[in-house]
């Protein structure tokens, strides 16, 4: 029976939630506090938690995933927030930053007790890979310490220096596609998931002879004794609704005593499986001359990534922007690393990109995200291996006369933060397992949601990496401190999805009302959200009706009006959207005229109100009716502003 256990501080979410579970079969534990959640986790085995995003008091339902991700016991066990709330963008955000596995809102309730069915069912699939990797560490093992005792062992017992050693080598790559574990007698002690797909889910306990009747297979596990025994090829024929197959089987026996024979293990053999029809298939794929696409068609790719990655996408009229495109347009003259900083869904891959496609290499653009990585794994990624005389290139090898993107440097540990340092300094590099310096020739380009400041004062970063990292640093705001390109970026997307579903142009209520929303998912969320949007429109033109919720319920938190700042000219509707249209009609048909509606004339009272109120108006005048940029330059809050406006009927 699964165990699951829910974290709500509300008695009655608690009821329901446990009721639900309880009735449809699962063990249920609940408390009321994120303190007691983490105790009850550490002293009971789980296969859930459910946790309430609404707990605030004590640890919040944010901390109780970190420390449950951190803790041995719950690393590997399924977290789920939910939310009897409406789906919060920031609220989701911040859930998955703190490591839950998912997020159900209140319109998905009611199909909570299958979302917890797929996350066990994936806890189950995790639970039995751990398991058969611990079974086949063991099994190793003892291979390997019958290998490390040569005058021990008599003639008879094989070297592992050849085909055995190979079989490990594939086991431990996944390259098989079942395993069976076989005591002396030919019967399955064990299985795993792909034994099972070929056989039958019910066949521990079973001899290999009632399995496969009339193969051979029983006789060919039997007489590997001693050494092991690989290629034999049977037909296995359907049965009880399995499907025939075609496979080949590899025996490993288990010898581990010192007089060579298998009877201390019992005559247990690893019986390795893998289909042949699926090895015929990838043999002629290796057999390939050049998997790549073809020379001829290299030209027409690159030239559509150069056009798609130019620096004329990098578009907006904000001052930052602005920067932005100058500090890249350096970056493609040189070959110093590059520093991208900026949050989440900014667009610092479009960036990187765009370093690339115009610096003139000839090379490979590679892209990696460092967070949540092994540093082993990691490094030997990067800088490649050199094991049992057979060297691994790395991404190094492979982005050379090119450029290689980390995003999330500042996850890496400290020693592989000084060997980039050193790559930096000195352009050379060796391999994990050897000492030989290679020289790099693959542009370096970094990226980091946090400033580097911030980790180096927190000690979690190299101060003399990030000196030379911010040496070239291109800072890209969050969208909301930019809303002047909001526009701008609306109808590039829209060019590029739009002519899919014959959207080619959008209304001017669609695009003010994309200036409301403060898009905390930044350029990412905009560009999903022209994309959703281009398929919901209708007869060619994007309009309001095709926007999000979120956006629309954000426009309608303005205040009705009766007076307004300015007077707009006559302009169309609707903004085309087509090559040539998209840059110069959004400016031009928001624009506003200049009314001086704000002097102050001697015939007017003498009141602050009065004064306050043309005040307001003279700044939505000078932003051109943008009310996040007018609350900055009045220095006041949004919701100061919107207050305000609405006390003066203002729009």
């Amino acid at each position: 029976m699964n165990r699951i256990l829910v974290i709500d501080d509300d008695a009655g979410n608690r009821l329901i939630v446990k009721s639900r579970l309880s009735d449809l079969g699962y063990e249920v534990i609940t408390t009321e506090t994120g303190a007691s959640g983490l105790m009850e986790a550490r002293g009971v085995q789980l296969d859930l938690v459910l946790v309430a995003s609404s707990i605030d008091t004590g640890i919040s339902s944010m901390e109780v995933c970190r420390r449950l991700k951190a803790m041995p016991d719950s690393a590997q066990v399924p977290v789920v927030l939910y939310s009897n709330q409406a789906p919060n963008p920031e609220e989701m955000s911040r859930a998955f930053e703190a490591g839950c596995d998912g997020f159900v809102n209140k319109q998905e309730m009611t199909v909570l007790d299958q979302i917890v069915g797929v996350h066990l069912k994936q806890k189950a699939t995790v639970d039995e890979i751990i398991e058969q990797n611990q079974m086949l560490d063991q099994q190793y093992r003892r291979l390997r310490d019958g290998q490390e005792k040569p005058a021990e062992q008599p003639q008879h017992t094989p070297s592992f220096e050849g085909e055995t050693r190979d079989l490990l080598r594939e086991l431990a790559s996944s390259k098989t596609d079942g395993l069976l574990l076989v005591d002396g007698d030919g019967f399955v002690r064990h299985c795993d998931r792909g034994a099972c797909e070929f056989f039958g889910s019910r066949i521990e306990g079973k001899n290999l002879g009632s399995l496969a009747p009339a193969t051979g297979l029983e006789a060919f596990v039997r007489d590997a004794r001693t050494e092991t025994r690989d290629g034999f090829r049977f037909d296995l024929t359907p049965l009880g609704g399995r499907s025939a197959r075609c496979l080949l089987a590899s025996v490993i026996p288990l010898v581990s005593d010192s007089s060579g024979s298998a009877a201390a293990m019992g005559g247990m053999k690893v019986v390795l499986l893998t289909d042949a029809e699926r090895r015929r298939l990838a043999a002629q794929f290796l057999k390939v001359e050049d998997p790549v696409p073809h020379r001829r068609q290299l030209g027409p790719l690159l030239d559509a990534a150069r056009e798609m990655y130019a620096l004329e996408t990098l578009v907006g009229q904000s001052e930052s922007t602005d920067a932005v495109r100058r500090l890249v347009k350096t970056a493609c003259g040189g070959h110093d690393p590059v520093l991208l900083v900026g949050p989440s869904g900014a667009g610092k891959t479009h960036v990187a990109r765009t370093v690339h496609f115009n610096s003139g290499v000839t090379g490979s653009l590679i892209e990696v995200c460092c967070a949540g990585m092994d540093s082993e794994v990691i490094e030997r990624e990067l800088f490649g291996s050199r094991e049992g005389g057979k060297e691994q290139p790395g991404l190094l090898h492979y982005a050379a006369d090119g450029t290689l993107f980390l995003e999330e440097v500042g996850a890496l540990s400290m020693e592989l933060q000084d060997r980039l340092r050193d790559l930096i300094q000195t352009g050379r590099f060796h391999r994990q397992g050897t000492e030989v310096m290679e020289d790099s020739h693959a542009r370096l380009v970094f990226g980091t949601t946090q400033p580097l400041v911030e980790l180096v004062r927190a000690k979690e970063f190299k101060r003399n990496l990030a000196e030379l990292l911010n040496a070239q640093a291109i800072e890209l705001l969050p969208l909301s401190e930019r809303s002047k390109d909001i526009v701008h970026l609306a109808i590039r997307f829209i060019s590029r999805y739009g002519p899919i579903h014959g959207v080619h142009e959008i209304t001017t209520d669609a695009l003010e009302y994309l200036g409301y929303y403060s898009w905390p998912g930044n350029v990412s969320e905009l560009e999903a959200t022209m994309r959703v949007s281009c398929l919901k429109a209708t007869e060619g033109t994007l309009g309001i009706e095709a926007l999000p919720q979120v956006v629309r319920e954000a426009a309608g938190e303005l205040p009705a009006h009766e007076l307004t700042p300015v007077a707009r000219r006559e302009a169309p509707s609707t903004h085309s959207v087509l090559p040539g249209a998209a840059m110069g009609s959004p400016s031009a048909a928001m624009r506003q005229t200049r009314q001086h509606e704000w002097d102050i004339s001697p015939e007017d009272p003498i009141s602050l109100d009065l004064y306050e109120m043309k005040c307001l108006l003279r700044a939505l005048d000078d932003v051109e009716g943008d009310k996040l940029a007018a609350a900055r330059l009045l220095k006041v809050g949004k919701s100061t502003l919107y207050r305000k406006l609405k006390r003066f009927g203002i729009k």
